[in-house]
C-alpha cells in the first residue's frame, strides 16, 4: 500500500503538487450537462454499471468560545449506465449520537484530555487548570444530518424531467446506542438517470475527523476533499490507497465572532487548508479475497494529535503508542478491571486449577471453565462489561468474555494481558501515526518467561491455544502490559492451518478405487472441521477416518480415474489481471498422499509427473509427485500458503500456480492392462 503522512502544522505546509484541471468537471449541482444526460458508457471502464461523475466534500470548522463545531457538506452526482447501477438510488449516511466525552473513542471511557496541560493565567475563558472536557463538549455530543436534497434527472422526449426525493423515502435507523444511519431512496432511477444528492452532517464531535474515501466500488471520474481546519486543532493524517490522490496544504484563515459580544468585529484565526483530489479512479468493488476493500481504496484517515481551546494552553491527545497504552490501562471498563479478581475465583480454587503444573494445560482448564459458563454472542467489541454482569447474563461479546478470562487466568498464577487490535474486516491500523480511535477489539495474551506467548479469544470455540479466527489474524496487534513495555505482535504468524490426507486404496479391474481415508486437521483447520461437524471439543488437532470409494471409467481394458477425493474445481482466479491484492484467511498447508494398489497386469500410462513451483516471493508453493513400482502408484500433492497478503503485482504468479494445481487435481490417471 502506498502511504503518505500528512502532519497538520501552521509553520510547515506540504510541497505544492499540480492538480488536475477542474474546468472539465461540472461542479454546478442541480443542472446536469447535456453530455452527462446523454452519456451511455464510461470510456475508462465500459463494463461499469454506474460512475461517480463528481463528488465534493467540504469540511468546515466553526470556532466557538468553548469549543468547535464541524460541518461536512457532501455533494455527489452519479450516472446510471446499466440495470445494476440502479442500486445507487439508495444512499446510506452514517452518523453518531449520544457520544459522551467519557465513551466516545473505541468504546472506552476515559477523559479525552488525559494528557492535558494546565491552562495559563492569561486564559480569557477563566479556566484554573482543571479539566476542560465538560466545558468543551458538555455531557453529550451528537451529529445530525441536515439540508438533505436529492433528485433523479431523466430524459423524456428530449426534455430533462426531475424527480425529487420525497419525505416518505427517508428513514432514520438506530444501529446501536451511538451509531445511527439515515437511509433514503431516490425515485424514478433507471438506466440513463443522473442521480444527484447533497446533505450536511452537523457535528459536535470536532475531535473526530471522518475518514474520507475517494474511491468506491464503481469508478469515480472526479472527487475532491476540501478541509479548512483551525490551527488550534492538530491532526495526524494518512493518505492511503493503490491509486494516489493529489493533495496540497496551504495556510488559510477562519473567521468567527464571539457569542458573548455579537456587536464586535469578526476575529481571524490561522487555519490549515487541505485539498485532496482524485480523478479517473478505477472501480474497487468488494472481493471474496479482500477482507476490507477500503484498505486499498484512495482516501484520507486522520486522528487528533493536539488540541487547545481559544486562549488556553495546548493539550496533547495521543502522540505516541505509549500514551495510548496508558489511556487503555486507565480506562474504567478495560484497564481498571485488569487488576480485579475473577467472579469465578472460588470455583477456580475448588477445582484446584492453580495446581496444574503445565501452564498450557492450566490455561486450557480456565478457558473451558469460562466458556462453559458464558457463551459468545458473535460480536467483537473493545469495551467489556463488568465481569460479574457478564457471568450473570451467561452471554457476552468477545471483550466481555476475554476480560473474564484475563481475571481468571491471573487468579491461577498466569500472566494474562489484553492484546488490542483492529479486526481484519474493519481494516488496517494507520501505519504512520498512533490511533486509539481505530482499535476495535482485544484478545487475551498469556505472557511467558520464555517469550513464547500464548494467544486466545472467546470466539475461538472448538479451537485451542494459539488458534484464532481468521478475522483476528492481523499483522499488527499490541500487547499492553502494566509496568512493562508494551509490544507489537504479528498474529498472522501465530495461527496456522494444516490438513493432511492419507488414502490407502485398491484399484479393481472394473474401475473401483476403494480403501481407507485418514484426514488429520491441525490448527485452524481442526477448529473449522469441528464447527462444520458440530463437534464440541477443544484441542490442537482432530482426526477423521472414513471409507473411501471412487468409480472410474473402463473401456477396452483401460481404466480412467481421478483419484483426488475433493479436486480443486477450477481456479478461483479467472481474470487475467487484478486491481487489488489477494488476501487469504490464514497461512497453512494442504497435503494429500494417495497410495494405489493396481490390479494384476495393469500399469500407469505416461511419464510420472514431478513438479515443484514456487512464487517469486515464496508466498505460495506447490509440489506434485508421482512414483511407481511393485504394482503400486503413489501420488503426493502439497499446496502451501506461506503468507496472507499477495500484492496485485504478483497476481500473475499466483494465478499460474492455482491454474496449474487445479489442472493437476482434475486430470484423470490412465491405467492400461499390459499384453
Amino acid at each position: 500500500m502506498k502511504l503518505k503522512t500528512l502532519l497538520f502544522s501552521v509553520l510547515i505546509s506540504w510541497p505544492f503538487m499540480m492538480t488536475m484541471a477542474e474546468g472539465e468537471v461540472n461542479m454546478k449541482f442541480g443542472k446536469p450537462t447535456k453530455e452527462e444526460m446523454q452519456m451511455t458508457t464510461y470510456e475508462a471502464d465500459p463494463e461499469a454499471d454506474a460512475v461517480v461523475l463528481c463528488r465534493l466534500t467540504d469540511v468546515e470548522y466553526i470556532i466557538q468560545e468553548n469549543g468547535y463545531l464541524v460541518d461536512y457538506r457532501e455533494k455527489c452526482r452519479i450516472k446510471v449506465l446499466k440495470p445494476g447501477g440502479t442500486r445507487y438510488a439508495k444512499v446510506v449516511v452514517p452518523y453518531m449520537m449520544n457520544m459522551s466525552h467519557g465513551s466516545k473513542l473505541g468504546g472506552l471511557r476515559f477523559s479525552m484530555f488525559a494528557n492535558q496541560l494546565t491552562a495559563g493565567p492569561s486564559s480569557d475563558l477563566g479556566y484554573d487548570g482543571g479539566s476542560m472536557t465538560s466545558e468543551a463538549m458538555g455531557d453529550y455530543s451528537d451529529e445530525s444530518v441536515e439540508d438533505l436534497k436529492a433528485t433523479a434527472f431523466n430524459l423524456r422526449n428530449g426534455k430533462v424531467v426531475k424527480s425529487p426525493l420525497k419525505k416518505a423515502d427517508v428513514v432514520k435507523k438506530e444501529i446501536d446506542e451511538q451509531n445511527y444511519q439515515l437511509e433514503f431512496t431516490i425515485p424514478d432511477v433507471e438506466v440513463g438517470t443522473v442521480i444527484e444528492y447533497e446533505y450536511t452532517i452537523h457535528s459536535e464531535l470536532f475531535w473526530l475527523l471522518h475518514d474520507w474515501f475517494a474511491q468506491r466500488e464503481i469508478p469515480v471520474a472526479y472527487a475532491k476533499l476540501d478541509m479548512n481546519i483551525p490551527g488550534y486543532l492538530m491532526f495526524n493524517m494518512e493518505e492511503h490507497g493503490i491509486q494516489r490522490l493529489t493533495c496540497t496544504c496551504t495556510n488559510g484563515v477562519v473567521r468567527y465572532k464571539l457569542v458573548s459580544d455579537p456587536m464586535s468585529n469578526p476575529v481571524s484565526a490561522i487555519s490549515n487548508h487541505y485539498v485532496c483530489v482524485g480523478r479517473d479512479l478505477m472501480a474497487m468493488p468488494k472481493d471474496d479475497y479482500v477482507y476490507c476493500a477500503e484498505d486499498w481504496r484512495a482516501g484520507v484517515t486522520a486522528e487528533l494529535k493536539q488540541f487547545r481551546l481559544r486562549g488556553t494552553m495546548q493539550m496533547d491527545y495521543a502522540k505516541t503508542w505509549e500514551q495510548i497504552d496508558q489511556m487503555i490501562l486507565d480506562d474504567e471498563d478495560l484497564g481498571k478491571q485488569l487488576g480485579d479478581h475473577s467472579p469465578l475465583r472460588d470455583v477456580l480454587k475448588e477445582k484446584k486449577i492453580e495446581e496444574i503444573a503445565d501452564k498450557n494445560e492450566r490455561a486450557v482448564a480456565v478457558y473451558q471453565l469460562v466458556m462453559n459458563k458464558v457463551k459468545w454472542d458473535g460480536t467483537y467489541k473493545m469495551r467489556p462489561e463488568k465481569t460479574s454482569e457478564t457471568l450473570s447474563k451467561g452471554v457476552g461479546s468477545n471483550a466481555d468474555i476475554n476480560m473474564l478470562l484475563i481475571q481468571s487466568l491471573n487468579d491461577v498464577g498466569l500472566n494474562a494481558v489484553p492484546v488490542v487490535l483492529r479486526t481484519r474486516e474493519q481494516g488496517q491500523l494507520p501505519f504512520n501515526f498512533p490511533s486509539l480511535q481505530k482499535l476495535t477489539s482485544f484478545i487475551v495474551g498469556i505472557v511467558t518467561d520464555a517469550g513464547r506467548n500464548v494467544y486466545i479469544d472467546a470466539s475461538s470455540k472448538n479451537g485451542y491455544l494459539n488458534i484464532l479466527p481468521e478475522n483476528l489474524l492481523v499483522e499488527r496487534a499490541r500487547l499492553v502490559m502494566k509496568n512493562k513495555r508494551s509490544m507489537w505482535v504479528n498474529l498472522q504468524q501465530v495461527t496456522k492451518s494444516q490438513k493432511s490426507t492419507l488414502i490407502d486404496a485398491v484399484l479393481t479391474p472394473d474401475g473401483v478405487l476403494k480403501g481407507k481415508q485418514t484426514i488429520r486437521y491441525e490448527g485452524l483447520a481442526a477448529q473449522k472441521y469441528r464447527q462444520e461437524k458440530g463437534i464440541d471439543d477443544f484441542g490442537p488437532e482432530a482426526t477423521e477416518i472414513s471409507d473411501f470409494t471412487l468409480q472410474g471409467q473402463v473401456a477396452d481394458g483401460v481404466i480412467t480415474i481421478c483419484p483426488f477425493p475433493n479436486p480443486m474445481k477450477g481456479s478461483p482466479f479467472k481474470a487475467d489481471s487484478r486491481k487489488m491484492p489477494v488476501e487469504f484467511g490464514s497461512t497453512g498447508k494442504n497435503h494429500v498422499v494417495i497410495n494405489i494398489a493396481l490390479p494384476e497386469g495393469y500399469a500407469l500410462q505416461g511419464e510420472p509427473r514431478n513438479t515443484t513451483i514456487v512464487s517469486t516471493d515464496k508466498g505460495l508453493e506447490g509440489r506434485y509427485q508421482t512414483s511407481t513400482g511393485n504394482d503400486k502408484v503413489m501420488l503426493s500433492c502439497q499446496f502451501s500458503i506461506n503468507k496472507l497478503t499477495h500484492s496485485e503485482k504478483s497476481y500473475g504468479d499466483l494465478k499460474q500456480i492455482f491454474d496449474l494445481f487445479s489442472q493437476y487435481n482434475t486430470e484423470p490417471l490412465v491405467f492400461k492392462k499390459l499384453q
